[in-house]
């Protein structure tokens, strides 16, 4: 992503450098040059330091440079990287107090994040920046409420990756005693490349086709949703308690897996240069979470005790004691008749029977899904899903993808790096706007 610009990057450095080279040269007399005199290991008291916009091209050029490593491949690892990408920056920020404001500077002209506080290099804060990112940036990683409501980007024409936070997009009135939606990014710039958007409940369809308007030459793009599993205590779902509310769990039925794919390939279709997708679906029904919650011998795997309903474990003495008590906390009110979403702490561990009885019916569904949508894009490269099996559940499921012309015969191929022995060749066959694999026409 970084190599044009740290090339671009390096020859202005080496330009500016060279004219300050010239125009020392041109008022130091060779009298003074021929008679040279080393300095002590302390320097000289007459020595000065740089001045701060070399310093500053310095950095810029030194950010860039820990940018354009291959770790930072998606969006994401720039997400989860900051930690050490930042241990790397204070190395030389902590050197002088000088170094650390310029330091500062340089990264905020590059990399604007709501995990970082502008004002210094060595603390960080989750409160966010507090003001708008400069117009300059390449890089926003916006992991909490960074944005006002119905925010434009359009005007950051230099920003290729962003990561952003979707969360306010469905929010509690408490007036209105009702959800309000909102819209919460109005524009994007022509410039983005990748683009990750976390705890989505806006309906997928209106973030694609504002995104595609706006930047058609995406190459990445990530739709992590808003689950049972990454954020139980949501208002959202205290209201939406419905299994069918919880539409991120799909199926892993061949034909509704076939269904399903060539829907999302048609919502993408205005992204002609896709490389990379994520799709925060499980690719596995909600019985599976039932089953796991439920079963004696899969809760024989729980860490922790499992409260299906309200009133579980609760000091309460009726159930009106219980709402009297649960919603004092302004938001939506608690049917304490519903199912209890599970504590974060029950997926904190894998389930070996999860593994033996899901594993294999998720794996078929996300390679038949994963080929669909290699032979819809003949420029896509990775696909990946919610994995129900991954790391607390909350983890992506990664497929490498392929296609292979032979004549008239389109053959795609996916593997995964969580499944051994996955990869699988198989035929596809174009029925209209879909693509699947012969044996399901058949």
């Amino acid at each position: 992503m970084f190599p044009l610009r740290v090339s671009s990057i390096c020859a202005y450095i080496a330009c500016f450098l060279l004219s300050v080279y010239y125009r020392i040269c041109s008022v130091a007399s060779i009298k003074d040059a021929a008679a040279p005199k080393l300095l002590s290991s302390g320097g000289s008291k007459h020595s000065k330091p740089l001045p701060v916009e070399t310093l500053d091209l310095i950095f810029l050029f030194y950010i860039a440079s820990l940018l354009d490593d291959p770790k930072y491949a998606t969006v994401r690892d720039y997400r989860t990287q900051q930690k050490e990408f930042m241990q790397e920056l204070c190395k030389v920020a902590r050197c002088s107090r000088a170094f650390n404001q310029v330091m500062n500077g340089s990264l905020c002209r590059i990399w604007a994040s709501s995990w970082r506080r502008p004002s210094s290099l060595t603390r960080t804060s989750q409160s966010g920046m507090g003001h708008p990112p400069a117009l300059g940036v390449w890089i926003i990683t916006a992991e909490t409420e960074f944005f006002p409501l119905n925010y434009s980007l359009a005007a950051y024409k230099a920003l290729e990756i962003a990561s952003i936070n979707y969360h306010r997009g469905i929010e509690w009135s408490q007036p209105e005693q009702r959800f309000v939606r909102s819209l919460c990014i109005s524009a994007y710039p022509h410039s983005l490349r990748q683009l990750e958007i976390l705890r989505l409940h806006t309906p997928e369809e209106e973030v694609i086709r504002l995104v595609s308007d706006c930047c058609p030459g995406l190459t990445e793009l990530r739709l992590v949703r808003c689950t049972m599993f990454n954020d139980p205590q949501c208002w959202h779902w205290r209201a939406h308690t419905r299994s069918q509310d919880h539409d991120y769990m799909q199926s892993s039925d061949p034909d509704t897996v076939v269904a399903y794919a060539n829907r999302m390939a048609v919502l993408l279709r205005g992204f002609e240069q896709l490389e990379a997708i994520h799709i925060g679906h499980y690719l596995i029904g909600i019985d599976a979470v039932f089953r796991h919650r439920t079963n004696p011998a899969h809760k024989r795997h729980h860490p922790i005790t499992d409260k299906m309903y309200h009133v579980d474990g609760a000091m309460v003495v009726s159930p009106t004691h219980l709402l009297a008590t649960a919603n004092q906390d302004g938001g939506p009110p608690i049917d304490w008749r519903a199912v209890r979403l599970a504590d974060r702490g029950l997926w904190a561990q894998p389930c070996p029977l999860c593994e033996r009885e899901f594993g294999s019916p998720i794996q078929r569904a996300e390679g038949l899904a994963a080929g669909i949508l290699a032979a819809h894009f003949d420029t896509l490269k990775s696909v990946s899903f919610a994995g129900f099996l991954s790391d607390r559940r909350i983890r992506p499921s990664p497929w490498r993808v392929g296609r292979e012309q032979y004549g008239d015969d389109l053959y795609v191929w996916a593997d995964s790096p969580c499944y051994p022995q996955s990869r699988k060749m198989q035929q596809m066959v174009r029925q209209g706007d879909w693509w699947q694999p012969p044996q399901i026409i058949q």
